[in-house]
């Protein structure tokens, strides 16, 4: 019995990892070992409850007003630990996170292979996303194994000269997720009342760090501009962060058509999505999960390294300036035949089997290891 390590940091590794985990508890070959850094603690905590994860070690960094110095430091000393301690044979990480980087080149330090899960994303901008951009390239270049979830990021890898051995295309695992929950889970009474009956739902989500100052304004302030009309609803569950929380509450507080909410459970986040009209967000993602809902994403960033989305239509890249934002949005709102165009029938980021093609990858790097 195998014992594969995975690291959950934020909601995001834990949405995606979660098939994973589950996959492997029912393999007669292999073990998960499930380690939570609580990078993000409440928001993990959601996904790990949903999903069931049993959770075999949680280091609990969180503080309030951690930076990146604090969280690479105290991932470093757990790291070190746990890999002392326990055996784990191959060490599983998913994304971008400050999480996934640290824990990748904790396990090169002891030679252990790791395997990245969502790999060969790329914007070819270290600084858009910022840390997450370079955190990836780091992790691609340390990896044993290497699941990019499409054909234009595998092309990546290979331009990087990853050796093509290495590549397994399965798409993205935060599908198998999207349908798990649908499938189990019912949304909570509260967050089904925010979806009005008789007008048109936009969720909205922003949060990134490239964007704190004067974009994050820029983007509150169009959001209020589309708050005046009287044809929709916008619900934004707001990021904790006070470069977020602050100019959202001032901004956007006090509109009608705006519900500023708590961050949302991972499966009224996916009841949301599937009720939206539009979405306006800033999210990875998101970007991956409204298509399977046929709900057209605006994404909210300057560059995106999705651009699956893009190139089949069922996505816009809008960036952060005020007049652009609201220009789009209306013009979704408006054009019944403009947001047709963006609705298509199928995912270009999975179909909801990733998990099972990552599993057959690793008894395939087993055997060959034997």
């Amino acid at each position: 019995m195998r014992n594969i390590g995975l690291l959950l940091g934020t909601r995001p590794d834990a949405i995606k990892m979660a098939p994973i985990a589950l996959a492997l508890k029912e393999s007669n070959y292999f073990k998960p070992f499930i380690i939570a850094s609580a990078q993000h603690r409440e928001l993990l905590d959601q996904v790990i409850s949903i999903f069931g994860l049993d959770v075999d070690v949680d280091f609990n960094i969180m503080k309030k007003n951690q930076d990146l110095f604090y969280i690479t430091k105290k991932l470093i000393e757990n790291m070190r630990n746990i890999l002392d301690e326990q055996r784990i044979d191959l060490l599983l990480v998913q994304g971008d996170t400050t999480t996934s980087f640290v824990a990748a080149l904790c396990a090169y330090y002891k030679k252990i292979p790791v395997g990245h899960i969502e790999a060969g994303l790329r914007t070819f901008d270290k600084y858009q996303p910022f840390p997450e951009e370079l955190n990836r390239v780091f992790i691609d270049d340390i990896s044993d194994l290497l699941f990019p979830p499409t054909e234009w990021s595998k092309n990546n890898l290979i331009k990087c000269g990853v050796p093509e051995e290495k590549i397994y295309v399965t798409g993205n695992t935060g599908i198998d997720s999207l349908k798990w929950v649908v499938k189990n889970t019912e949304p909570e009474e509260d967050i089904k009342k925010l979806v009005p009956e008789d007008k048109k739902l936009i969720l909205f989500t922003c949060h990134r760090r490239e964007s704190f100052g004067e974009q994050v304004e820029n983007i509150f302030k169009a959001v209020k501009k589309i708050a005046e009309r009287q044809d929709v609803v916008i619900v934004y569950p707001v990021h904790p962060n006070p470069n977020v929380k602050k100019p959202a509450d001032r901004i956007l507080g006090n509109l009608t058509n705006v519900k500023l909410i708590d961050p949302v459970r991972y499966k009224d986040m996916v009841f949301l999505l599937s009720k939206s009209y539009i979405v306006l967000t800033d999210s990875g993602g998101i970007q991956e999960e409204a298509p399977s809902f046929k709900t057209p994403v605006l994404i909210l960033r300057n560059k995106t390294e999705r651009p699956e989305g893009i190139e089949t239509g069922v996505a816009k890249l809008l960036g952060t300036d005020k007049d652009k934002i609201i220009e789009e949005v209306t013009s979704l709102l408006d054009n019944r035949d403009k947001r047709k165009e963006m609705i298509k029938d199928k995912n270009p980021y999975g179909d909801g089997k990733a998990s099972n093609r990552i599993l057959k990858a690793i008894e395939q790097f087993f055997k060959k290891r034997i």
